[in-house]
């Protein structure tokens, strides 16, 4: 299976991000005049078979945008050739013989000029391409076998072998401000011919028309043309095709644990009179997912931050408590709730009410069907002030200061680009960054607001630092004074996994709140990467994720210990975002060093760089400091290489193959006690090395690397 991989971060015309759909206002890079506006995406990927061709994997995978104005009728070749000639990093290698077809694409990574193609006998460089485009080279080419000139660029070629699909729009009609949407499977679906709202197009370049609102997308194959029906690039090639991805988030799905939530009532006093807001146990459980609607016509509704839960849920079971002014309702949590400061934002406990905004321009009552993409909010929170207090042992308590209004919490994912719910829950027990709670939401669409939930299901937090507890296990709700209040759950927070993603603020740091960790999913103990900011100018999302393999990237040497995707992406309504951070790095869990052995890798887009790293034995983590950007990260192992000797007519000759940019020091002993140091060798490149001993003694002697990495 072809499966999306999550893209790096790059600069330059648009990253297809993993935090958010990219929408037209998104695109730095346009050309063309007019008002009608399409987008080309493409993708740089490696095929899942190499059938009928030798080129060489992208050396990442890659997801770029462009955008094209226009008027009247235009074509994709007419969008294409545009692009092409304004973005100078962007190649193409073009048979038009029956029409446009694109055999290569490739884009200059470095932006150093120097692109071209070579197939090892024929070579075309950037001087042979006219506006981008080399058009109709040589026929003896061999486009299944060529190679970029520029070992770093984005680049694939192919005919007989894996080559570029091309998509566009589901319906070919335009009408897309934001990159249609892959929908819920990561394969193409070759019975349709339709992966959510792409499609493989039905036209070649020079005839699809293009729309205002058109999306293109290129991406590569999953193999190349094979006519033995039983070979399994065959097999892969019919089933398995992938489309150009729509970002939709980076997230860990939320699976339900009924003990991170209240799961008995001690006591309750003081409730309301009128069912079925009476019930004390309503607030056990985790916060409402769906309640009957009685105001529309008694349909089920999705709980959200303008549609909060009342009523019943459609088993009949009772969702929220109403809590007089002078009543309380006291509930034990089904485990003890730590205080750890590695929890999300430092936050311990979140509480959830039935708050909600106002919305403006809804043409009609709110219900599942009410596009939250063009709703807005109004200024201010309707909800109920609320005393939380919290002990160990439901004798002694601490009460925290009122909180005049618990945030509205929301249930599901909105899909964005399809403008409806998913059914993707969000997660209660990830917390709000507090800087929501100051966000001023008034004038934004519903669907901005929810971008700031960041995959938590809202609620108010607490930090149990305040109470000076280690941990508590008993929770109670109280209104404030002379007024009510009204109670849907209670939930334990959990440390953030890596895979997820977490977002911080100027106004965080300045709170004194910087940094964020993420942990091992096999171990929520142990933090596998930590990200501390120093500054960021706007709202930055933080997403991560485990690195298994590296066929997108440059060989990685040494034995890797850890390796992540660390992306930074602005949120909503932010540009030109810069900040200053320091990552820290696991380890592992099985070394036992003093960090004299290990290498800390960045991914620079083309190649691997080694910054300088501190290490810390206590927890067993490397750090980088002074990052400007984050991207893929390596914490490796160097082991000592194999050394091989042989005379030679000026002495002895010492062979080893090395890791490139570590200092090599070949040393010499008759004794095996005292070393003398003979030369010193720092390779830039990992091809075997040579060191020579030009004069031996005559007698016996002991020789040995020592690696100074």
């Amino acid at each position: 299976m072809n499966k999306i991989r999550p893209t790096l971060a790059l600069a330059g015309c648009v990253l297809v991000s993993n935090v958010h759909a990219i929408t037209t206002n998104d695109i730095q890079l346009w050309t063309g005049s007019g008002t009608n506006r399409a987008a080309l995406v493409i993708e740089w990927n490696s095929p899942l078979v190499f059938n009928n061709s030798t080129v060489p994997a992208p050396v990442a995978n890659k997801t770029l945008v462009w955008g094209y104005q226009f008027n009247g009728t235009a074509t994709g070749t007419q969008m294409l050739d545009a692009i092409l000639a304004s973005d100078h990093r962007l190649y193409a290698v073009v048979d038009n013989t029956y029409g446009t077809f694109v055999e290569a694409l490739g884009y200059n990574l470095n932006g150093n000029g120097l692109f071209g193609v070579t197939d090892g006998n024929l070579t075309f460089d950037a001087a042979d391409f006219t506006n981008g485009c080399l058009l109709n080279p040589n026929p003896n080419l061999n486009v299944d076998g060529v190679s970029p000139l520029n070992g770093g660029d984005l680049f694939w070629s192919g005919y007989f072998g894996p080559n570029w699909n091309l998509w566009n729009e589901l319906g070919d009609s335009g009408g897309f401000a934001a990159s249609p949407d892959r929908g819920s499977s990561q394969y193409w679906d070759t019975n349709t011919f339709a992966q959510g709202q792409w499609e493989l197009s039905d036209y070649g370049l020079d005839d699809l028309p293009l729309q205002d609102g058109s999306w293109i997308g290129f991406s590569v194959g999953a193999a190349g043309y094979d006519t033995n029906s039983a070979d399994p690039a065959t097999a892969a090639y019919n089933l398995d095709e992938q489309a150009p991805p729509s970002p939709d988030g980076t997230y860990v799905a939320y699976v339900c644990n009924t003990n991170d939530f209240a799961v008995q009532v001690v006591s309750s006093s003081g409730l309301s009179s009128t069912p079925p807001y009476n019930d004390p146990t309503a607030i056990l459980g985790r916060p409402t997912l769906n309640f009957v609607d009685i105001f529309d016509g008694g349909g089920t509704n999705r709980t959200s931050i303008i549609d909060p839960p009342y009523n019943a849920a459609p088993d009949g079971s009772n969702v929220i408590a109403e809590i007089a002014a002078g009543g309380q309702i006291t509930a034990m949590m089904g485990r003890k709730v730590y205080h750890d400061r590695n929890n999300p934002y430092g936050i311990d406990l979140v509480v959830f009410g039935n708050s909600f905004f106002s919305a403006s321009d809804t043409s009609g009552t709110i219900s599942d069907s009410t596009d939250l993409d063009t709703v807005q909010l109004s200024s201010g929170i309707f909800g109920h002030s609320t005393t939380v207090s919290v002990s160990q042992d439901g004798t002694n308590w601490y009460t925290f200061s009122n909180t005049p209004i618990l945030f509205p919490g929301n249930a599901y994912r909105w899909d964005c680009p399809n403008h409806s719910w998913t059914d993707e829950q969000l997660n209660p027990t990830k917390p709000l960054n507090p800087s929501v709670y100051a966000t001023d939401f008034a004038g934004q669409t519903v669907a901005y607001g929810l971008e700031q939930f960041a995959g938590s299901a809202g609620g108010t937090g607490y930090d149990l630092q305040a109470s000076g507890l280690p941990w508590i296990q008993y929770v109670r709700i109280q209104p404030g004074s002379n007024t009510y209040t009204v109670i849907d759950a209670i939930a334990a927070v959990n440390p953030i996994m890596e895979g997820d993603a977490l977002s911080i603020t100027p106004a965080d740091i300045a709170s004194g709140m910087t940094n964020l960790v993420f942990q091992v999913p096999e171990n929520t103990s142990q933090t596998v990467i930590s990200v501390n900011f120093q500054s960021v100018s706007g709202m930055a999302k933080v997403s991560t994720v485990g690195l298994s393999e590296f066929s997108s990237f440059a060989p990685v040497p040494g034995t890797v210990l850890n390796a992540c995707q660390i992306t930074v992406s602005p949120g909503s309504g932010v540009t030109n975002l810069a900040f200053l951070a320091e990552v820290g790095l696991s380890a592992g869990v099985n070394y036992t060093g003093d960090g004299g052995d290990l290498r800390v890798l960045q991914w620079s887009g083309a190649s691997w760089s080694a910054p300088a790293f501190s290490f810390s034995a206590a927890n067993n983590q490397v750090s980088v400091a002074g990052l400007t950007n984050l991207s893929a990260f390596v914490v490796a192992r160097i082991s000592a290489p194999l050394l091989s000797i042989q005379a030679g007519v000026n002495g002895r000759h010492f062979q080893f193959t090395p890791f490139a940019n570590v200092s090599y020091t070949l040393q010499r002993s008759t004794d095996l006690l005292n070393w003398t140091s003979i030369l010193t060798n720092t390779p830039a490149s990992e091809q075997p090395v040579t060191l020579q001993d030009p004069a031996p003694p005559a007698s016996q002697a002991f020789y040995r690397l020592v690696l100074n990495p």
